[in-house]
């Protein structure tokens, strides 16, 4: 037992309730009006009723984190570090589930696509087989015109003749081989008009699952990018305890989830609905194939072998009305030799007849080998091998993985509305330095900073009330005292020729004025 039959047979003790609530036995049928697209529904409901009671419990509690008093009292680091750790784990497990979920879509692509292959190589060798009918039944149309031109001669030429008997059985066989070729000439445009909708159905059926493959991957493959982008910076910001960036994931997260339960609630009835048609689908298979019902029921259970007897129930029927005329038309001919003495009209007919029936045989062994069971066996397997193996394990995967996430992500939303009041907002990139940066203190006195750091104070006179050494950095004040240069000592020569200083208005009259008032 494989592993798609053993969830064939799982899916097949899910109870299928109909409106009333009773166990429906209508089987796999897509009728709107049907009991089985009732118990479908219901299913879809069922899981439309528990994401809507996951989602009513997300906005209790983000609610309740609301209205709650902002406490920073239990603002602990060791809390906020543990909640940040929480949240990455329930993160990664959510990458895990969205590379299974990536992983089972491409396995359902693959199966469809090896379906849709199956279908588009079956079209072309069903024309091809048709074609061949359609030649064999032409073929056989223009025999029917040569055997009533050889009837008509040979009516002529037995008035000539008088031996009876053998006139009889000339007639007798060619009566046979005209009614033969004329029930082959019947049959074969009987089973085209039969089957001349065939190539539409199977055309058909192509473009659905070619159209419903299409959009059902791309929408995945979008919707679960869009998933792990959108994860992604959830974890950036849980890792970087970013207030901001846990609000905007819990905004956008809530959008993710309802989306991610809206396909849990339409997947599972698709999944029961995919197994009940591997399991019992031959009602649908049937309305929908038509007349081809049989003739693929044939190919799908024939054994491949390299003859070509091993044919449809029609078509090898009608392949063998041609098996008895070759005799037949051998001993028309040596009858008429014997009867006829190889008269000239008699042998033109009797030669075109032979070449009609030649090429009758040509173009049976071209319907035996077109129609074969081992050129549709391959396609025909590989059909049910792509829905009811490869796409039945992909979908049951699938499902389990996103139920999985959807579990996943209720869990994160709830656990992140705890970092709304934990987690503190983030700084501008860019700060405005103030009085209190503590890389460069501006209250400090500023006497602490040294000026003459490349000794541009020597001969300043600004710098003669200051006392602090030279760094030393010219060659001017490298060797010199550190006294200022007023007290320093001047040369004789600077002495010398110097005059002495004289106070102000020291000969002005009024320079003694306590001698002249002091009595």
């Amino acid at each position: 037992m494989t592993f798609a039959s053993f969830l064939i047979n799982l899916y097949s003790h899910v109870p299928r309730l109909n409106f009333q609530f009773h166990w429906t036995k209508d089987i796999f049928n897509f009728d709107w009006s049907s009991e089985y697209f009732q118990a479908l529904a219901l299913v879809a409901c069922l899981g439309a009723a528990v994401s809507l009671l996951l989602l009513v419990t997300i906005i209790i509690v983000w609610i309740c984190q609301a209205c709650r008093k902002n406490e920073t009292t239990g603002k602990t680091r060791r809390l906020v570090r543990r909640l940040s750790t929480v949240l990455f784990i329930i993160s990664v497990l959510c990458f895990f589930m969205l590379g299974i979920c990536l992983f089972a879509n491409e396995h359902v692509n693959r199966g469809v696509t090896i379906s849709i292959d199956s279908v588009t190589n079956t079209k072309k060798s069903y024309q091809i087989s048709m074609t061949q009918i359609s030649l064999f039944q032409e073929a056989a149309l223009n025999a029917t015109v040569n055997l009533k031109t050889l009837e008509d001669t040979v009516h002529l030429e037995s008035k000539k003749t008088k031996n009876a008997t053998i006139v009889q059985q000339i007639d007798q066989i060619l009566t046979n081989i005209t009614d033969e070729i004329d029930i082959i000439a019947k049959n074969g445009k009987l089973f085209q008009a039969k089957h001349d909708d065939d190539i539409g159905t199977l055309e058909n059926i192509r473009k659905f699952l070619s159209l419903y493959e299409s959009e059902r991957w791309a929408f995945l493959v979008l919707f679960l990018s869009i998933t792990m982008c959108i994860m992604f910076a959830g974890v950036v910001s849980f890792c970087k305890q970013s207030k901001q960036g846990a609000v905007v994931f819990s905004s956008v997260g809530f959008f993710i989830f309802v989306v991610t339960w809206l396909l849990i609630s339409v997947s599972l009835p698709l999944t029961i609905a995919l197994t009940d048609f591997c399991r019992d689908g031959d009602q649908v298979t049937r309305k929908n194939l038509g007349n081809m019902y049989e003739t693929v029921q044939f190919y799908n259970t024939c054994v491949p072998v390299t003859t070509h007897d091993n044919l449809p129930l029609p078509i090898a029927s009608h392949v063998a009305l041609l098996n008895n005329i070759p005799a037949s038309k051998s001993q028309l001919d040596r009858l008429m030799e014997v009867a006829f003495n190889s008269s000239a009209a008699i042998t033109n007919s009797s030669s075109a007849v032979g070449n009609d029936i030649t090429k009758l045989l040509k173009l049976a062994g071209g319907v035996s080998s077109s129609s074969s069971c081992y050129v549709f066996h391959d396609n025909v397997v590989n059909f049910y091998y792509g829905i009811c193996n490869q796409s039945v394990a992909g979908m049951n995967i699938y499902m389990m993985s996103i139920f999985t996430l959807g579990l996943l992500l209720f869990v994160l939303l709830i656990v992140v509305s705890k970092t709304w009041k934990l987690f503190s907002r983030l700084p501008h990139e860019y700060v405005e330095v103030d009085e209190d940066d503590p890389f460069f203190p501006r209250g400090l006195n500023d006497a602490n900073i040294p000026v003459d750091i490349y000794g541009t104070h020597v001969m300043n006179p600004r710098t003669r009330d200051r006392t602090e050494p030279s760094t030393n950095t010219t060659s001017g004040t490298a060797d010199e005292a550190t006294a200022p240069l007023w007290s320093q000592n001047l040369t004789s020569s600077l002495v010398n020729n110097s005059m002495s200083r004289q106070p102000f208005m020291s000969d002005h009259q009024y320079n003694n004025y306590e001698d002249r008032y002091n009595m």
